[in-house]
């Protein structure tokens, strides 16, 4: 274990021992950006991995193929988000209460798991054709058998990084999801180039999760299994809400994908997927925060203080909405451009739907499931997916029908933003306050100055010349100087100056000594 750093110790030996034997630190460490820094870090590296597979699929294969790779990805998804039923996320929640039975929870975890995965496997070899058949597709029956292998193998991985971030090791935690997604990445994408088929980038995904598999087995399970009847009990207690709710949500927002993929031909789909991509940033900044949200209030709530769970909410909250909020009207701006970048001209037709699709990314600054999983609303959480569920297959319904895929799309986003909503509202409850109390003043502050610095950008990248690369660097750094500076005058940023750290003059370092 590293050499302790109060200011950056991400939870080590010597702070989560206590004279109680238990794993909670005495105090919170540092701010939620500076302890998440290295999954932030982590996830950075691998958005520099991931996000070449759309840009290098999106070349080498026809529409039709990019859109069989992307009805394949949609069904092992799904499966590999619902099947682990809370188990994993159940870890961050028991590991840091109750840290002596920790090789209990994480055998639970890890053997579900893996049998859950050997059923997901199963579920895609032998409906597998039926659902090639719904999507009209017979390139996607063929890949089918490598689909089942690597979806089976991601969920008997699964449990690998969150076991080490639930001790406190969220260097370590940070550097599997690092070595892990990035191999996966490279062996899908030399599949790909190799084959220039579908077939090849899934086979090279599957010689990548079973390296994360066996990787996972050897440092969980190494010291032997233990499993205990009343503890599984317990931990399934928690998690099944949690998993049940996953079992809803995930369908829910998959739900277009798969209205509109039955609907349409394989090469339609492959545009609709491009109009709802997202760039990496948010899930990069996302879900680190959230988790290490959700453990730091797990320590404030070891002490009893509310109060300092709900600043540290706030200041997730600020954090995120600094960069999701601009990064909207960016992307609004630059949208045609973007795309034609990303994904080629044949691809412009994606532009509405992309712009669609990115009127939700403000929202995603809420970090809410952090705060229900911290606070064991499971149940709760229950009760608004299937809201969520019964609100989204008749607006997407209706939207398809009405509008197109695009009206899928705006139907989807209805049904997520009314329940994030009720979702806020029941976290400003458990947090002593009302809505308007939750939010941090920063959050309205940041988005007059992205609407003052939309202008300027548009302008930049209408006038600017030269490979879209140029055009797009261009617009994106003058949006950056105005929107920075609109916050400067605002007095939502300090100086240029007070970022810089100071050093102590050697000689006040000797009188104080």
């Amino acid at each position: 274990m590293s050499r302790c750093v109060k200011a950056t110790c991400p939870l080590c030996d010597c702070c989560t021992s206590s004279p109680h034997g238990g794993g909670m630190p005495e105090k919170p460490h540092g701010s939620i950006l500076r302890r998440a820094g290295p999954l932030m870090l982590a996830r950075l590296g691998v958005a520099a991995f991931t996000f070449a597979i759309p840009m290098v699929l999106a070349r080498i294969l026809l529409p039709e193929s990019y859109g069989t790779f992307k009805q394949a990805w949609l069904l092992s998804t799904t499966l590999v988000l619902v099947l682990p039923l809370g188990l994993n996320q159940s870890l961050v929640y028991f590991v840091p209460r109750e840290p002596a039975r920790k090789r209990l929870w994480q055998s639970h975890a890890l053997v579900l798991t893996t049998a859950l995965g050997a059923v997901a496997a199963a579920l895609l070899l032998g409906l597998g054709p039926l659902v090639a058949s719904a999507f009209h597709n017979r390139e996607l029956a063929a890949v089918m058998p490598y689909v089942a292998a690597f979806t089976g193998l991601r969920l008997a991985a699964s449990c690998y990084d969150l076991a080490l971030m639930a001790q406190g090791r969220i260097r370590a935690s940070a550097a599997v999801r690092l070595a892990s997604e990035g191999f996966y990445t490279l062996c899908l994408l030399a599949g790909a180039l190799w084959t220039r088929s579908v077939a090849g980038a899934f086979a090279g995904v599957v010689i990548a999760t079973s390296a994360k598999a066996g990787a996972c087995w050897i440092a969980l399970a190494s010291g032997g299994l233990q499993i205990s009847r009343q503890d599984l009990r317990r931990q399934l207690a928690y998690a099944l809400p949690f998993g049940a709710a996953f079992a809803l949500v995930i369908p829910q927002q998959q739900f277009h994908s798969y209205l509109v993929s039955a609907s349409v031909s394989a090469a339609a789909f492959a545009v609709y997927s491009v109009g709802c991509f997202q760039l990496p940033i948010i899930d990069m900044l996302y879900t680190p925060v959230s988790e290490v949200l959700q453990l730091g209030i797990a320590e404030h709530d070891v002490s009893g203080d509310n109060d300092g769970a709900l600043r540290l909410f706030r200041e997730a909250v600020a954090r995120l909405s600094f960069v999701f909020v601009p990064t909207m009207v960016l992307l609004e701006i630059a949208a045609p451009t973007l795309i034609g970048f990303l994904f080629t001209d044949r691809y412009l037709g994606a532009v509405p739907i992309f712009r669609v699709a990115i009127l939700s990314i403000p929202m995603a600054a809420l970090p809410l499931d952090g705060v229900m999983r911290a606070r064991a609303q499971n149940r709760f959480m229950f009760r608004v997916s299937a809201l969520k569920l019964a609100l989204t297959v008749p607006l997407v319904w209706a939207g398809l029908t009405l509008w197109g895929p695009i009206g899928a799309l705006g139907g989807w986003i209805c049904a997520e933003e009314t329940c994030r909503f009720i979702l806020l509202r029941r976290a400003a409850h458990l947090f002593g306050t009302g809505i308007l109390g939750a939010l941090p003043r920063e959050l309205w502050l940041q988005a007059v100055a992205a609407a003052a610095a939309a202008a300027p950008g548009a302008l930049v990248l209408h006038f600017a010349g030269g490979p879209r690369l140029v055009q797009l660097c261009s617009a994106g750094i003058v949006f950056a100087c105005a929107y920075l500076g609109a916050l400067r005058a605002m007095g939502v940023l300090p100086p240029v100056r007070a970022w810089i750290p100071q050093k102590t003059p050697l000689l006040m370092v000797r009188e104080a000594a």
